[in-house]
């Protein structure tokens, strides 16, 4: 068991130590377009559909970003109208493996809005995201990524207001300037 923790805190070491002298200088604006497959739990209702959008933020460092997103979905009801829309603002954090293997984790606020037939519904509230990205070149990265995006919905024109939680699984590409 020791060897095992002793060969443990060596590999998270020689990680942690690579990772912090090779990560290469990424400090500037990025944009780019995702695609993927979101599910919708408001109230009993819960499906899922695919998604886009597109991301845009700021990398301070190799360490510390932050980051706007803005996806929509395909329909998400079998029968009816269904779609959401939502836009987040987060502070990002990055951990480097390699030059070209990189993680992240990222926390922020979220708007969301539900269309679903004549009924709107909309709020504010929290988000969280996780992801890897790998570095095609010094200027495109591909992502896959994660974001879950927890709201209480008010309908347009009533009282009503139901819990929402809004995933997302996606495969991004981007460009750094």
């Amino acid at each position: 068991m020791n060897k095992l923790l002793l060969a443990v805190g060596a590999l998270f070491t020689l990680l942690h130590t690579t990772s912090a002298s090779a990560a290469p200088d990424i400090q500037g604006y990025y944009i780019g377009g995702m695609g993927g497959y979101s599910e919708l739990s408001l109230g009993d209702f819960k499906d899922s559909a695919t998604s886009y959008g597109g991301y845009a933020g700021y990398s301070f460092g190799k360490d510390l970003a932050v980051e706007s997103t803005f996806f929509t979905t395909a329909n998400l009801a079998d029968e009816g109208d269904v779609k959401a829309r939502t836009a987040t603002f987060a502070a990002k954090l990055n951990h480097f493996f390699s030059p070209t293997y990189s993680m992240f984790i990222k926390v922020g606020v979220a708007t969301t809005e539900v269309s679903a037939g004549v009924d709107d519904y909309s709020a504010s509230g929290w988000m969280w995201g996780a992801g890897f990205n790998m570095a095609i070149t010094d200027s495109v990265n591909i992502r896959l990524g994660y974001e879950m995006i927890l709201t209480d919905l008010t309908h347009d024109t009533s009282d009503d207001v139901l819990d929402s939680d809004l995933s997302n699984v996606y495969l991004g590409v981007n460009y750094q300037f």
